[in-house]
């Protein structure tokens, strides 16, 4: 993908078990490690960077806990959150600090226009935002026309989806509005009206032959508006004239057509974020899985997190961040060529995660 507009770099200092953070980011990213280790945390971040562009810092900080449970180790070890994200040409930069009665609040706000890496004369320019002791940021709507809509349009893209939620009560199961349509949602709760929305595309019919390869069952979505302008997940059986609904289908299938329509849409988000996408997912399943990744993040930015060695074998040495806990703090870094190379004949990327050969395992 163009690196215009995509997370090249990322510095976060006092989140969860962040202590540090100085990573480069490339356009498929695929966090290992062991449990505890912080990937969660991780992606966690970027949910909590959507929620304060929404203008819901305190809501968010208050279902994480507070302060204390957001800061490293609390507000006694730390003193403050420090975040600096560059977007090239933009970026952006914040400290939040804990207050008395455990909230957040902003000590600066800023975004960055850096005009020097493409031959803007003016140079690079900073736009103040929020000010000190304000308690929601003051990043724009989203909009094209400067560096803080940039920015908030690119950080209203970070959704961190996962499709875990298979139970009966599962809102990917249930009715939702055919309205809903524009983008698909975090848990895939409008997965049909997104579905019915891009029907007449060719992504559509590529949606319904990659499922057929993991479920040769699967013939088609039916599409049938229900009273109140409502629609749910329905799907016709190869060889029958019945129709079923998303409770006649396998948890791993169910989360298959979630992971394919999320991957294969016609026009993907900025950036996709995963936590564990192979849930519950057969290894050929999570073969395909890979390959759809791998081809999505041609288009866009892929942050994945993983438990799966079978994953982590579909990719290669560039595409891994292995995550450890190190002095209590988690410790991200990228593989470094030269001490990877040497197993590469004879071993893919899991089965070196396996052996212990690359950290990302509990010590």
């Amino acid at each position: 993908m163009s690196q215009f507009g995509r997370l090249q770099h990322i510095k976060l200092k006092g989140f969860r078990s962040i202590r540090e953070l100085d990573l480069e980011l490339a356009p498929l990213n695929v966090l290992i490690g062991a449990n505890g280790a912080g990937k969660s945390n991780f992606i966690s971040f970027f949910k909590f960077m959507n929620k304060l562009l929404e203008k819901d810092l305190q809501l968010c900080t208050q279902d994480m806990g507070g302060a204390d449970r957001v800061l490293y180790f609390g507000k006694k070890t730390t003193s403050e959150i420090s975040i600096d994200l560059h977007f090239s040409p933009n970026g952006y930069e914040a400290s939040l600090v804990p207050t008395q009665d455990n909230r957040l609040i902003f000590k600066d706000e800023f975004c960055i226009f850096y005009g020097d890496e493409y031959g803007y004369s003016g140079g690079t320019k900073r736009y103040a935002l929020a000010k000190a002791g304000a308690e929601e940021s003051r990043l724009p709507k989203p909009s094209a026309n400067t560096a803080p809509g940039f920015v908030a349009g690119y950080l209203s893209d970070w959704k961190v989806y996962h499709f875990h939620d298979t139970s009966d009560t599962a809102k990917v199961k249930g009715s939702h509005s055919i309205h809903d349509c524009e983008r698909l949602r975090p848990q895939g709760e409008n997965i049909a009206a997104f579905l019915y929305n891009i029907r007449e595309t060719s992504s559509y019919q590529k949606i319904v032959k990659t499922i057929q390869r993991v479920a040769p069952f699967f013939h088609d979505f039916v599409f049938q508006e229900e009273k109140n302008e409502l629609i749910r997940l329905r799907w016709k059986h190869k060889g029958s004239d019945e129709y079923f609904d998303a409770t006649m289908l396998s948890d791993g299938t169910l989360r298959l057509i979630c992971l394919t329509t999320l991957l294969m849409q016609p026009q993907l988000p900025t950036i996709l974020l995963l936590d564990e996408p192979e849930l519950g997912l057969h290894p050929f399943a999570i073969q395909l899985l890979a390959a759809m990744m791998r081809s999505a993040s041609a288009k866009t930015q892929i942050i994945a997190s993983t438990q799966s060695v079978t994953l982590a074998n579909e990719f290669s040495w560039q595409d891994i961040v292995v995550v450890d806990q190190v002095e209590n703090a988690s410790r991200f870094r990228r593989l470094e060529e030269t001490k990877v190379t040497q197993w590469l004949d004879d071993f893919r990327m899991g089965d070196l995660w396996e052996m212990n050969l690359l950290g990302g395992t509990p010590e």
